[in-house]
């Protein structure tokens, strides 16, 4: 379902004369920012619910397990690179264990921290889908040429910064 609540220049320089400070254009493009991720971001989590039955937060486990696959990862740094608390980290682990993705085992450092890996069937299972979801949203990005693509993440980093 796509949002149109963009204000226009117009609408906005009506509040300007109430607050000065407030910049049309800056609001405008963090808008239309806000609303091209959400739908780029809804198109590619269709394809992933539909064709593999994955929310948005087991496909970012599954990408960081994936990253991680040598050495595996502490369930708290899997939590806190996922963007998700240690208690939704571990009911996910916990059926991605019992669908025989994962594998929990203990930390050989300290015998109370574990350690997750992706199973061979999880790393089977990533081996099929990320081709595809790479192909997905480099078609996706067509859209601009590769200079813009290169001009996008310079911008999208200083804005983060």
């Amino acid at each position: 379902m796509k949002r149109e609540m963009v204000p226009t220049f117009e609408e906005l320089e009506r509040h300007k004369k109430m607050v000065p400070e407030i910049n049309p254009a800056a609001v405008i493009a963090m808008l239309g920012i806000k609303m091209a991720s959400e739908e780029i971001q809804q198109s590619i989590l269709d394809v992933l619910q539909k064709d593999y039955q994955l929310s948005e937060g087991k496909f970012c486990t599954l990408v960081v397990l994936h990253q991680h696959v040598e050495q595996g990862i502490a369930p708290s740094e899997l939590a806190a690179k996922v963007g998700v608390t240690r208690a939704t980290i571990s009911n996910m682990l916990r059926r991605m264990e019992r669908d025989g993705l994962v594998d929990i085992r203990p930390a050989e450092q300290d015998g109370r921290g574990k350690v997750v890996s992706l199973t061979k069937a999880g790393r089977d299972f990533m081996e099929e889908i990320l081709p595809p979801h790479y192909l997905r949203v480099s078609k996706l990005m067509e859209k601009l040429s590769e200079a813009e693509q290169k001009e996008l993440i310079m911008l999208l980093e200083k804005l983060s910064a």
